[in-house]
């Protein structure tokens, strides 16, 4: 499990997109040092923030990873329409 706390990488997101412009994000898989492709269904987003910047969101998440419960920071940039995972707690 320890390869898996790579911080700040690119991710590939699924996510949704209401009428009003709300994401939310869904899953998302991305390669761990190792190489490995590691793929993390959204259990919750427990909290978000789209609108006080213009640069991007911020989603504070929970997901089962490796069978442990890990909260974690997806970060997403609107102007390169990029998502990373900024932040994973142990």
């Amino acid at each position: 499990m320890d390869s898996i706390l790579c911080v700040n990488i690119p991710v590939q997101m699924i996510s949704c997109t209401d009428t009003n412009g709300k994401i939310t994000p869904m899953r998302f898989r991305f390669r761990d040092r190792n190489g490995e492709i590691i793929t993390v269904t959204i259990d919750k987003v427990l909290s978000e923030n789209q609108g006080s910047n213009r640069i991007g969101a911020n989603f504070s998440c929970s997901a089962l990873i490796h069978g442990s419960r890990k909260t974690f920071t997806l970060w997403y940039n609107y102007s390169v329409h990029e998502w990373h995972l900024s932040r994973l707690c142990v």
